[in-house]
């Protein structure tokens, strides 16, 4: 015969966890910081997402992430500041490579992307950061076609992730198009 625990010390358990919790990912905080990349890559790898959705995609769930972190992390009587990782994705999906978007790294100001694209047609790689540097919150751009990567300083103040993740996303599709349109 088993017996369950009295109901307080149910009710006592179930409100200590988000504490335990935030206790755990304020002592490992390495914890805290790639928990975002991996709960990014795990909905975007399982919904098989690719190119501009998975970029969106990716960045709304790490930011949804880091503000569970942060509220876990209130409730253990911490109040730090979300980690500065953000999201990175891979695709295990087949497909155009060429359409890929991957976050290689984020932080708070600055993103950098992986785009196959860059490497083989320098000039999407231009109307790209044409494009980008018309945009009011891009700062600079800086793209490395042997690596197929394009770093992008912006101005993140009153900015949400998803708000700048729609907004390469619209600068992305609109340089597709003049490559299309050429």
């Amino acid at each position: 015969m088993t017996t369950s625990p009295p109901a307080e010390m149910q009710a006592t358990s179930t409100t200590e966890t988000p504490s335990q919790i935030g206790h755990l990912l304020e002592e490992y905080g390495e914890i805290a910081a790639i928990l975002p990349v991996l709960t990014g890559l795990l909905v975007t790898t399982q919904l098989r997402l690719r190119g501009a959705s998975a970029l969106v995609v990716n960045i709304a769930i790490a930011a949804v992430t880091r503000q569970v972190i942060v509220q876990l992390k209130k409730q253990s009587g911490h109040t730090a500041s979300p980690p500065v990782l953000a999201a990175a994705t891979t695709n295990g999906t087949a497909g155009n490579a060429e359409e890929d978007y991957t976050i290689v790294h984020s932080v708070p100001g600055r993103i950098r992307l992986q785009i196959p694209r860059l490497r083989h047609e320098p000039t999407f790689a231009k109307r790209l950061e044409t494009l980008l540097l018309t945009q009011d919150i891009v700062l600079g751009v800086r793209i490395n076609r042997p690596a197929s990567s394009i770093a992008i300083r912006y101005d993140g103040t009153n900015l949400t992730e998803l708000d700048l993740g729609m907004r390469l996303l619209q600068v992305f599709e609109q340089a597709e198009r003049d490559m299309d349109d050429a």
